[in-house]
């Protein structure tokens, strides 16, 4: 599949919703509430034979009613019917369907039948289908969604992709994803059982595509391997690719199959592929999350050393406990810079790395503080990374200021810093909003941002490869 034909999904002209309902609560009347939510610029049709209207748009009784052209179907009817609907898209010969529709590979031989039925229409037609069983596209730059998730007209464009095989990683996730995440989505590509677009097909799209900088994937199992891994190897020298994987456990693999019919393969051979495609592995949702956003905002280092300014002493411990258990090493800081610390500390303290910026701030003042540490790690050779600990509500001050200040270094930084706050969650999430605005990731744990200092290393080692 060329990415020419991914990019219709993505960036249709008109779209018909197959399946729209006047029942608010049916998913074809969601999909054209969204169309109209986001504000979605081109031709819209609903197709439903006992209406002539659905939300203010127009209704016809079938895709060969329409005598325009149909950029792409949305299928969101029962399964029986999907194959019928597929052989009017042939015969409009329109280009790219979505089947929201479940009940095929997953649901046993009746439903292997009826994929069957459809994919030969699809073959018939030279149509190319997401899903089934898919929420499939979210492309907010182009105001465009296919999800049956009720969506808003306030969802953040950005640099992060999302591509899902099962719905709830599409759907329900990536609702909490818009809503609590600032990094902001390029594309979100839902891929259901995946019986014609794959992982690899977004991929070669993305890889072209200029708004995506990071790509997260939730994967259950790989149709062709090797093409995967060729596509991978080819994106991730461009981009970071970051993959949680499903059905790591026989208990998880049995899932895998029960509801998208994926075999999810031996988890060792796909830790293998990982390595090879230099793909960023993470182990739980909140890893994706952070690895992604990290990559995203961060210039890559140079090195894995990590300087650490703490408002604490016992937070730079759990800093280096943190960073060390990640693989990483503390960064032996110059003893230039030591001595010049140790110059304005008070008499009792002496000065270390990491640094303890609590004494610090005892004789110039919180904010002034943060800023001292922060620039001393910035500017000394040896540190590749930084992290600054804040402790939120310690100087009343340094919750309406700190921010401002740091804003100079860390719009000029030439290395990674990423922020890890402590204290009450209100302002610690209008901190967060701050300075992920200045893109610099924030993380409520030290060991969330030890991990996705992790990651951004260990992709700048991977892409020294490259070429190879």
């Amino acid at each position: 599949m060329s990415a020419d034909e991914i990019r219709l999904f993505f960036e249709p002209e008109s779209v018909a919703v197959v399946g729209a309902s006047r029942n608010p609560e049916k998913f074809g009347s969601v999909v054209i509430q969204n169309l109209q939510n986001l504000g979605y610029p081109g031709k819209v049709w609903a197709i439903n034979p006992r209406a002539d209207e659905i939300l203010g748009v127009k209704s016809l009784p079938s895709i060969r009613a329409i005598e325009e052209e149909v950029d792409v179907v949305i299928i969101a009817v029962p399964a029986a019917v999907v194959p019928q609907v597929m052989r009017d898209c042939a015969q409009k010969d329109v280009r790219n369907v979505v089947i929201i529709s479940s009940g095929f590979s997953e649901a046993g031989e009746e439903g292997q039948k009826r994929l069957e039925e459809t994919l030969k229409f699809a073959h018939q037609g030279g149509i190319r289908i997401l899903g089934p069983n898919t929420t499939g596209i979210l492309s907010p730059k182009f105001r465009f969604s296919t999800t049956f998730v009720p969506l808003t007209a306030d969802i953040k464009a950005g640099p992060v992709a999302f591509i899902a095989q099962t719905g709830m990683f599409a759907g329900v996730l990536l609702h909490h994803i818009i809503t609590a995440e600032h990094f902001g989505i390029s594309k979100v590509a839902g891929l259901g059982n995946k019986s014609d677009t794959d992982e690899a097909d977004i991929l070669e799209y993305l890889y072209e595509d200029e708004d995506t900088r990071v790509v997260m994937i939730y994967m259950e199992g790989v149709k062709d391997g090797r093409r995967f891994l060729n596509v991978a190897r080819k994106y991730t020298c461009a981009k970071p690719l970051v993959l949680l994987k499903g059905g790591r456990t026989p208990a998880g693999a049995k899932a895998a199959f029960s509801h998208t019919g994926s075999l999810a393969g031996q988890y060792s051979l796909m830790e293998t592929l990982v390595k090879q495609a230099r793909i960023i592995p993470a182990h739980d949702v909140q890893e994706m999350m952070d690895f992604a956003k990290a990559l995203a905002y961060q210039p890559l280092p140079r090195g894995p050393r990590v300087g650490i300014a703490s408002m604490s002493g016992g937070a730079a411990v759990m800093a280096s406990d943190a960073i060390t258990e990640a693989g990483l090493a503390l960064a032996p800081l110059d003893s230039r810079h030591i001595s010049y610390l140790q110059t304005l500390l008070p008499e009792w303290a002496v000065a270390t790395h990491p640094i303890d910026l609590e004494p610090l701030m005892e004789t110039v003042g919180g904010n002034e503080g943060y800023r001292i540490g922060l620039e001393t790690l910035l500017g000394d050779p040896s540190v590749d990374m930084c992290l600054l600990v804040m402790g939120v509500g310690l100087f009343r001050e340094a919750e309406g200021n700190a921010v401002t200040m740091l804003a100079p270094l860390l719009r000029k930084r030439d290395k990674p810093v990423v922020v890890s706050l402590i204290g009450p969650k209100k302002p610690c999430e209008l901190l967060t909003a701050q300075l992920e605005e200045m893109k610099v990731p924030t993380y409520p744990m030290v060991t969330r941002a030890a991990k996705s200092l992790a990651a951004m290393s260990q992709y700048a080692e991977l892409k020294l490869g490259c070429g190879d």
